[in-house]
């Protein structure tokens, strides 16, 4: 029996329990990745968890935890898996899944190693091009528009719920090609696949496989429309794309995770990204001000909010071969954490880490990875940050954050407000 297959379960009833939280966060030192502590504020225990080392055996976790930005990167680039098939067969309540079922995420690009994982990402790439991302610039900025004109001159505004949340579902419609009155349900489903994404929030099988079968049918029926009637959406250029070897084309179960993924991966990081933005720029009137008069600060400044506060704050990797990192023996079959909120702050990778600094030179991050499993989303992610963060600072140039009544993500992976209420006078 597998270590996850009886902590998992163990670890999401005892983090569930403030009375036991003690408990666990004795067990897991030197650090607790599952603490609801985290979501408000992850990085004093980033301090402390660098403080035991760049790269730090866990024995309650049974793998490594690496902190540090040059290793974080060289794990990226060595011999590794993110192939997770067994757990999902083996950990409830995932293995309570139905096969065809499972088989929405195990079939993602996400979950799958080379060969299969170099021919999705390339014929994805043939489809979801620079110039794609490029294109969607005019209706980003209109979408943007119309929701915040919505509330501009509202006293209190709830950033998430009324912008942040709504326009990344919105923009990936339109970036689909699925009927606008079909958005709505982007949202749904989409929160519904990312829980399968975080261990800690355990999911209700039958609500998630009816959710799935709600979500893969209307899928079908969009794919069946822009195979018969293809368009200039990416739906149908994923169903056009073609592999130059062979002429290989994504089967079905491909396509219905591709959409998964790229629904759940473009909601998600964005609207973290852009509320974890608006919380690190509550006490900074002065680099709102930049950012709503010069919009060409726009790229940098969204640069260094990715560094500073990232919407995914860690991954894994399985070691496929054994290496040496920073002095260490890493066994092949053995899961390293990789921190990447961690990384972010290194205080030998960035100066002043913990300080907000658009004109910094060196604001690379690994918010979106780095490697063959770089976010392919990371593009249009990056412009729709450009385009609203701007958008927001100008229409509420005085606002407040209120952060006593901002609440968090729960998630142990990724980062970000779901309520975010402002005061705009």
């Amino acid at each position: 029996m597998r270590v996850e297959q009886v902590a998992l379960p163990v670890l999401r009833r005892v983090n569930r329990s403030s009375r036991l939280a003690p408990v666990l966060d004795t067990l897991l030192k030197p650090w607790n990745p599952f603490s609801p502590a985290l979501n408000v504020d992850p990085y004093p225990a980033y301090e402390q968890l660098r403080a035991k080392g760049k790269v730090v055996w866990h024995r309650g976790l049974n793998n490594w935890i690496v902190s540090s930005f040059d290793e974080c990167e060289t794990v990226f680039r060595s011999p590794v898996s993110v192939d997770r098939g067994d757990l999902f067969s083996v950990v409830s309540p995932w293995s309570k899944l139905a096969g065809a079922d499972r088989e929405t995420f195990t079939k993602s690009m996400l979950l799958v190693d080379p060969p299969d994982h170099t021919r999705l990402r390339r014929l994805v790439s043939r489809a979801f091009t620079p110039r794609t991302v490029e294109g969607l610039e005019p209706r980003v900025a209109e979408i943007t528009e119309e929701l915040i004109g919505k509330v501009r001159h509202d006293p209190t505004v709830d950033l998430f719920s009324s912008v942040f949340a709504p326009l990344p579902i919105y923009v990936i419609g339109e970036l689909l090609g699925v009927p606008e009155q079909d958005w709505g349900r982007l949202k749904a489903w989409s929160d519904e696949y990312a829980k399968v994404i975080d261990p800690i929030n355990a999911f209700v099988p039958a609500e998630m496989a009816a959710a799935m079968r709600e979500m893969k049918a209307a899928l079908d029926g969009w794919i069946d429309v822009r195979t018969a009637e293809p368009g200039d959406d990416l739906l149908s250029k994923l169903i056009q794309a073609e592999d130059e070897d062979g002429g290989a084309k994504l089967s079905r179960v491909e396509l219905q995770s591709m959409i998964a993924l790229l629904m759940t991966a473009g909601h998600e990081t964005t609207s973290g990204l852009l509320g974890n933005a608006v919380v690190a720029l509550s006490d900074r009137p002065d680099l709102r001000a930049r950012l709503a008069e010069d919009p060409t600060v726009a790229p940098a400044a969204v640069e260094e909010l990715l560094r500073f506060d990232s919407p995914v704050q860690n991954t894994d990797r399985i070691f496929t071969e054994t290496i040496e990192l920073d002095g260490k023996t890493i066994k092949a079959g053995q899961i390293a954490m990789l921190a990447l909120g961690a990384a972010n702050r290194d205080p030998e990778a960035f100066e002043r880490p913990n300080e907000l600094d658009f004109d910094r030179p060196n604001n690379r991050s690994l918010s979106f990875g780095h490697g063959i499993h770089h976010c392919v989303g990371a593009a249009l992610a990056r412009l729709e940050a450009r385009i609203v963060l701007p958008a927001v600072c100008a229409a509420f140039p005085d606002h407040r954050v209120d952060r006593a009544d901002v609440r968090w993500k729960s998630s142990m992976t990724l980062r970000g407000p779901v309520v975010l209420p402002i005061t705009t006078r």
